[in-house]
């Protein structure tokens, strides 16, 4: 008897493939494909673990350069709904992005995730460039998010991109900074002493240290602080990679990052389904401040991607500060994204007539027009 289970079980688990591998490549064009590039790296796995999760995504697609049939195969061990397919090489990405609905960017060059912010932009500008060209080709109609560091820059050319091949969708590319409002959550609870799940804190400006901005004055439920907790909670958001870097060398915050980006992406799902109330910060194409076209700020989302940008919450005088002091820092980060597709674009021509700036910062946004 156990010799007849056991090959009943044996044939049980190849029809089951055999249904698993039809299912997972014939996925109707009505279905939640999410397509992961660079799902081997080491956010990609954790992504891919979380996305895997959720009863909201009937298709999961892996991508990457490096070998991804061992990894599809232990996610599709996972019992949830979602179906993972796995596709490896250039050749293939246009198999993988076909018929996806939202496309998550989270490719570098190999060894980039461990240099400075500044100097990802040379490898992975290559490889997103690559990328977001195959995008325009298979997909364009697919809501991009672009995980891949320097964010500030890789955004604005990956949109020019697009631009260049007809297929732009100004409301559909988006710059994944959730991470930094899952921090800025995490570390006022610890100071409120609240749980974070509850803390809600806007986040605004860029994705590198010196443009994030968390808004802790209009922090949910409580935005009272004093100026050593301000300063401190800042500091901590800000300097939180290279914190990280300090304790796991040549690494930054995978986990974190992974989590944060699965809730960002799990949000355009929502988005996409109808779902009301999405609201989500991301760095997008805008037109909140005259000297800057990206810029994250707290969005509504919908199925056609941002459907209300909320710009910019009001700002103590410390927080219009840091603002101020970024502005020329986003403006310098979006022209390299821009320039390295062969844009020149100069901002808006500066009001002669205008009053001058009575501001404790010295920037003046006429100083980011050369």
């Amino acid at each position: 008897m156990s010799a007849f289970f056991s090959l009943l079980i044996q044939g049980f688990g190849t029809i089951q493939a055999k249904k698993l591998w039809v299912r997972t490549f014939s996925a109707g064009h009505g279905s939640m494909k999410v397509t992961v590039v660079g799902a081997a790296g080491k956010i990609g796995q954790p992504l891919c673990l979380m996305l895997k999760q959720s009863p909201l995504i009937d298709e999961l697609c892996i991508h990457d350069l490096k070998p991804t049939t061992g990894l599809g195969l232990e996610l599709n061990h996972i019992d949830t709904k979602c179906k993972v397919s796995a596709f490896s090489g250039k050749d293939n990405l246009q198999l993988a992005l076909q018929h996806s609905k939202i496309v998550a960017l989270m490719a570098g060059a190999p060894g980039a995730d461990a240099l400075p912010y500044d100097k990802m932009w040379e490898p992975n500008s290559l490889v997103v460039k690559e990328i977001m060209g195959e995008v325009a080709r298979i997909c364009p109609k697919a809501l991009v998010a672009i995980g891949t560091n320097p964010v500030n820059s890789l955004v604005p050319m990956a949109c020019e991109v697009l631009k260049k091949s007809g297929s732009y969708n100004p409301n559909g590319i988006f710059g994944i900074t959730a991470l930094d409002s899952v921090r800025a959550n995490t570390f006022v609870a610890h100071v409120q002493g609240v749980e974070p799940e509850c803390v809600m804190v806007p986040v605004v400006g860029g994705h590198s240290s010196e443009t994030i901005i968390p808004v802790l004055s209009q922090a949910k439920p409580c935005a009272e602080f004093s100026n050593a907790e301000i300063e401190n909670i800042t500091a901590s958001i800000r300097n939180a990679q290279g914190n990280i870097a300090k304790l796991k060398a040549n690494e930054s915050g995978q986990l974190a990052s992974a989590f944060a980006a699965a809730r960002f992406i799990i949000s355009l799902v929502k988005a996409l389904q109808g779902y009301p109330d999405i609201v989500e910060s991301a760095f997008v194409n805008s037109k909140v401040h005259p000297f800057l076209k990206y810029l994250a700020t707290p969005l509504l989302l919908g199925p056609l991607g941002v459907t209300k940008n909320f710009g910019l919450p009001k700002l103590s005088d410390f927080e219009q500060c840091m603002f101020d002091n970024a502005v020329p820092i986003l403006a310098n980060d979006i022209k390299k994204g821009e320039k390295s597709v062969g844009v020149f674009d100069p901002p808006p021509p500066c009001d002669p007539c205008a009053p001058p700036r009575v501001t404790p910062c010295p920037h003046d946004w006429c100083e980011t027009k050369n």
